[in-house]
Order: structure tokens, then C-alpha cells, then sequence
């Protein structure tokens, strides 16, 4: 299992990554949704390995993800 997280972080890093680059080539909408699904991988991801599992760790980031998710949805006029 440990293998299948840290594959899943590293897809997460490069989704963040090509989120960035679309966002720098004026692809603002869709580098935005790659961002935020990164992110939220990635939360997911350290709360699944961490010893503590306190609810705070989990809903303030993932929250912070699906605004951003949804900020880029409603971007009026996005490429």
C-alpha cells in the first residue's frame, strides 16, 4: 500500500505541475481544476500515512481544494 501512495503522490506533483504550466500558458480554467485535483490527492494521500488522524487536517485543506475546484468552474471567461 505504501508503494500505491507514493505513485499516487507523484501523479499528484505532476498534475500540479502541468496545472502550473497551463496556467502560465493562458489555459487558466483547466491548469486550475489540475491544481486543485493534485492538491486534494495529495491531502488525502498524507492523511492516509499520518499517525494521527485528526479531522482538521483532512476538511481544511480538501475544503480549500474543492473551492478552488469550484472557483475555476465558475471563471466566466476562461480559456
Amino acid at each position: 500500500m505504501k508503494i500505491a501512495i507514493d505513485r499516487l503522490r507523484i501523479a499528484a506533483f505532476a498534475l500540479i505541475a502541468i496545472g502550473i504550466l497551463l496556467g502560465i500558458f493562458n489555459v487558466v480554467r483547466s491548469g486550475a481544476l489540475a491544481i486543485a485535483a493534485g492538491t486534494g490527492i495529495i491531502v488525502i494521500t498524507k492523511y492516509l500515512r499520518s499517525n494521527r488522524h485528526r479531522k482538521i487536517e483532512l476538511i481544511l485543506p480538501i475544503g480549500m481544494a474543492i473551492l478552488l475546484f469550484v472557483v475555476a468552474l465558475t471563471l466566466p471567461h476562461a480559456k
